[in-house]
């Protein structure tokens, strides 16, 4: 009896260290902090409820990412279309920076533009430092499309927004001779 309740136990915590990772991958994929919240809520059900029997020596993190995705797939096919809603863009940046105008801004709305598997692509790329193995394991598909997504996102981040077509660049603040802003 005490083998079961401290494995329970050791899931309840590694479940607990991976909710705030597996809320941004959420968000990512759903782009909405509502369907994120449930998308999260029905994940760490699922998570409770199959972890000991099925996670096998899979590592956590790799498991709770795939189990998501899957529950994010399967909710997608039974929607009422194929394509999503656009993105939240607040869900992108820094509570501090929000709605500041700056480039945190214009690379939120751009994040925001993505396809729901881009944004996703880039969040356990760049912001969960998974290998490109492990982020095609999660989402099921081969190596070579981790990379096309990837390159796909970067030629979009890589344009110019607006504001830099037409000319328009800040002016640099100045800054007396004693380094401080005037």
């Amino acid at each position: 009896m005490g083998y079961i309740v401290d494995q329970k136990s050791q899931i309840n915590s590694e479940l607990g260290l991976m909710m705030p990772r597996l809320k941004s991958f959420a968000a990512a994929l759903t782009g909405s902090e509502a369907k994120a919240q449930m998308l999260l809520k029905s994940t760490r059900n699922h998570i409770l409820a199959r972890m000991a029997k099925e996670r096998g020596h899979t590592a956590m993190t790799l498991w709770a990412f795939t189990q998501m995705y899957k529950i994010w797939v399967s909710r997608m096919k039974g929607g009422p279309s194929d394509q999503p809603e656009p993105a939240d863009p607040r869900l992108f940046q820094p509570r501090s920076r929000m709605n500041d105008g700056g480039a945190s801004a214009r690379f939120a709305m751009q994040l925001a533009q993505f396809a729901p598997q881009q944004r996703a692509t880039l969040h356990l790329v760049y912001g969960e430092r998974l290998s490109y193995d492990e982020v095609a394991e999660i989402f099921g598909v081969p190596v070579a499309a981790i990379i096309t997504r990837l390159s796909k996102c970067h030629a979009v981040l890589a344009q110019p927004d607006e504001r830099e077509r037409s000319g328009f660049s800040p002016a640099a603040p100045s800054v007396p001779a004693h380094g401080r802003a005037a």
